[in-house]
């Protein structure tokens, strides 16, 4: 499903991504742990080109990106990359301006050309999967940070991708409003839904993830099973990092 194979991304001088393989299987979720600043949310945004690697392939289903420095992108085929994929982010990025229900509908209605009442139906059918059917009407800052979350899970289920993006989803909520997020999350997962996801929250790793993987000075420096990357790891790197969050 997802493919990468020796992906390097620079900001300057600085080689954040420094040669990435990766494979995630159809309906698998692979959780991305590390510390700041180790690349991980650019491993994420690379993955839906919100930022062009300079070198290194990358596949999603049938759809191919091999980069160069020096030469740019298609943008027929970056837009196919994202149409195949939907980002939830840290900071929910809604619309302010939108209700939860139009949130989703927009989407749909100008990028799928889905008509107004399929769109609609498909937008209350998701809030009503996350738990928030009856909020549709309601504006972002009338809502709990937990809520515009969900929200934002659903806005990228709308658009029916392939698979979905998490960049530390909970990171930005209070504690108590965490469990609501990830009981969603959990759900897409055991539903099959193909996922990436970046976070700080270990349980749910442990819980729900197919692969772990440990990033740290952008290389991926161990990935594994919970069990292999948790339970068994003989990595000095990864037992650091474990012991400084437990």
């Amino acid at each position: 499903m997802i493919r990468l194979t020796g992906l390097r991304k620079s900001f300057g001088g600085l080689q954040v991504l420094n040669g990435i393989d990766l494979f995630v299987e159809k309906g698998s979720c692979a959780v991305v742990i590390g510390p700041s600043g180790s690349g991980k949310t650019t491993l994420l945004r690379c993955l839906n080109v919100l930022e062009v690697p300079d070198a290194g392939t990358l596949s999603i289903a049938d759809t191919s990106i091999d980069f160069h420095s020096d030469r740019k992108t298609d943008p027929a085929v970056v837009r196919a990359i994202r149409r195949q994929t939907g980002m939830v982010f840290q900071n929910y990025n809604l619309f302010p301006h939108l209700t939860a229900l139009e949130n989703l509908l927009e989407g749909q209605i100008v990028v799928l050309k889905r008509s107004k009442e399929e769109a609609r139906r498909k937008s209350l059918s998701l809030l009503e999967r996350v738990g928030l059917r009856e909020r549709a009407d309601m504006y972002p800052h009338q809502l709990s940070g937990g809520q515009q979350q969900r929200v934002g899970i659903a806005r990228a289920m709308a658009m029916d991708p392939e698979v979905l993006l998490f960049d530390e989803p909970t990171s930005a909520l209070d504690p108590e409003l965490v469990g609501d997020v990830l009981r969603v999350m959990k759900d897409l997962a055991h539903e099959g839904m193909t996922m990436v996801v970046v976070t700080h929250e270990m349980a749910f790793a442990r819980e729900v993830a197919d692969q772990v993987i440990f990033m740290d000075q952008g290389v991926i420096v161990e990935k594994g099973t919970p069990g292999e990357v948790f339970e068994a790891s003989q990595n000095e790197r990864t037992l650091q990092f474990l012991k400084k969050i437990r």
